[in-house]
């Protein structure tokens, strides 16, 4: 998926561990940059841009530094501050990440242009270290370099896992973690400390759960240690593929990881998360059925990938002959898995947060959801949810104001060519889409930075990849395969909160803080709590 993510319980002690590291390189090459300039400035300098010889007319950029380039500029929101720069140099602009060259995209029309009129130029991934040694050389989706396996794989996983029928066959377990879900939130609130939920923490445990069965066949919950293996999966993996490793863009220093021990980070984490996958697959591969209607599914994706496993190669046009290697399987399942997870999370945090903040929003909401469920129910069915517009609305203003992956997951160029306003691009140029700053862009949006469900009521605009004002899961050939798996969890969880419950802040907080977490996705950094008050349907 677009999106990989940094887990809150982890990220604190990376994040301060990515900046220190920072701060070493900078204070390092800041000496070499100092010598090079006063060197430069007796040669007359020269400014940072590509090879002239292949890029003629390269799309403007930013001062940098020598070495580092803008590396120094990124600061620890990357996505804003690209926003910034973008604001001085334009929608699309040449940045330097150490001797790497990035095209940066902010406005809709560019992304256009890059994720589907030339989707065939910026089809592929650039190469990274940590995602190569993590996910079993790149062999899930998300980071697969564009070619004939990623082609097969993606092929693969839409027709078998997720396409229309089998979301909607995964309807009962939607269902039944949701109520799940609710009775958690009435716990909590009934236990004691005036009615006070910890819904971040809630809505963690819920996507876990509900991924838990879809893709592993398991639910997360229970003391038999599976809750453990679940946040190792998303912890160990995510939060590192959220680290910097200055190798990849500053090879000479590539020496630094191993330095400051983030090499060994990543090959424990490797080493833990490989025997995991091998518990979890081997189990799958000796189970004949389910344990309990409960806890497995007969349909969950690893036993479909191992079945598809156990299959004949066959040639297929564009793709060529290949089958899944145990090593394919487990990096499919740790891609599937992680993504989808972390989109829940993030798009139920900020919205549940945003209606908080809202009132108005909030009440809106909850007539329109508690006049369509079923009368003799409580319960708000996946039945229920098809008239629901403004359920919809704010689920589309929430992903444009946090966008899941505020940066997308990096592209890269397979052969040179030209793009708006006349920019060369040379091949294998790495291209950053920056999903957050188009949702915010003015061009686009009236009063882009307030939270307006109703913008989207009967406008059509959609976040299925053919509007490029709201890209939160990008576009074209490397758009999010699981989109409508994951809103269909996110919809009915949303649903039931607001119906089932009324909500208010804790007393004595006045105001959330909405400040977000570092890394590739923006989760909330300041934990969600809320009053719940259960509603009664008498």
């Amino acid at each position: 998926m677009e999106n990989i993510t940094t887990m809150n319980k982890a990220s604190a002690p990376l994040s301060y561990n990515t900046r220190m590291q920072a701060r070493f390189i900078l204070a390092f090459v800041f000496i070499v940059s100092y010598v090079s300039l006063l060197v430069g400035g007796h040669r007359g300098g020269k400014k940072l841009v590509p090879n002239a010889a292949n890029h003629r007319d390269p799309p403007p950029s930013p001062w940098g530094l020598p070495l580092i380039g803008n590396l120094h500029q990124l600061g620890s929101l990357p996505h804003r501050s690209l926003r910034s720069l973008a604001a001085a140099h334009g929608p699309i602009m040449l940045i330097r990440l150490g001797q790497v060259p990035a095209v940066v995209v902010s406005s809709a029309s560019a992304a256009r242009e890059v994720l589907q009129a030339q989707d065939h130029v910026f089809a592929s991934r650039p190469s990274l270290t940590i995602p190569r040694r993590l996910l079993y050389g790149c062999t899930d989706i998300a980071f697969a370099p564009h070619g004939p396996y990623w082609r097969g794989a993606r092929k693969m996983s839409v027709r078998h896992l997720l396409s229309p029928p089998r979301v909607r066959a995964y309807r009962a377990v939607r269902e039944q973690e949701v109520e799940a879900l609710v009775q958690r939130v009435l716990e909590q609130a009934c236990r004691g400390g005036g009615g006070v939920v910890r819904l971040s923490e809630l809505m963690s445990d819920f996507a876990k759960d509900v991924a838990g069965r879809i893709v592993l066949g398991l639910r997360a919950a229970g003391d038999n240690g599976w809750r453990a293996k679940v946040d190792a999966l998303l912890e160990e993996s995510n939060v590192l593929l959220a680290a910097f490793h200055v190798g990849d863009y500053i090879p000479w220093l590539s020496w630094v990881t191993y330095v400051d021990g983030t090499d060994s980070r990543v090959r424990r984490a490797f080493e833990r998360i490989d025997r995991i996958l091998d518990e979890i697959v081997d189990a799958a591969a000796t189970r004949e059925t389910p344990l309990s209607e409960e806890e497995a599914s007969d349909d969950a994706f690893i036993h479909v990938l191992l079945s598809l496993q156990q299959e004949e190669p066959t040639p297929t046009a564009g793709t060529g002959e290949w089958r899944l290697s145990r090593d394919n399987v487990k990096a499919l399942l740790e891609d599937l898995f992680g993504a989808g997870t972390e989109a829940t999370i993030i798009v139920l945090e900020w919205a549940m947060a945003e209606l908080l903040r809202n009132k108005g929003a909030m009440q809106k909401l909850q007539r329109e959801v508690r006049q369509a469920r079923s009368i003799s129910s409580d319960i708000v069915g996946e039945q229920d949810l098809a008239g629901m517009e403004y359920l919809r609305a704010v689920i589309k203003e929430t992903m444009r104001l946090h966008t899941p992956g505020p940066l997308l997951l990096p592209h890269q160029s397979m052969q040179a060519t030209r793009i708006s306003h006349g920019y060369d691009v040379p091949s294998d140029t790495m291209v950053i889409v920056n999903a957050w700053a188009i949702g915010r862009d003015p061009k686009a949006w009236e009063s882009p930075e307030e939270f307006r469900p109703e913008r989207f009521v009967g406008s059509g605009v959609d976040f299925r990849g053919q509007h490029f004002q709201l890209i939160p899961f990008g576009a074209g050939r490397r758009m999010c395969p699981g989109v409508n798996l994951a809103m269909s969890v996110v919809e009915l969880a949303l649903a039931n909160l607001v119906a089932r419950f009324d909500w208010a802040l804790p007393e004595g907080e006045a105001e959330l803080d909405m400040e977000e977490t570092t890394g590739c996705t923006s989760r909330k950094k300041a934990p969600l709590c809320a009053v719940a008050t259960q509603r009664c349907f008498c």
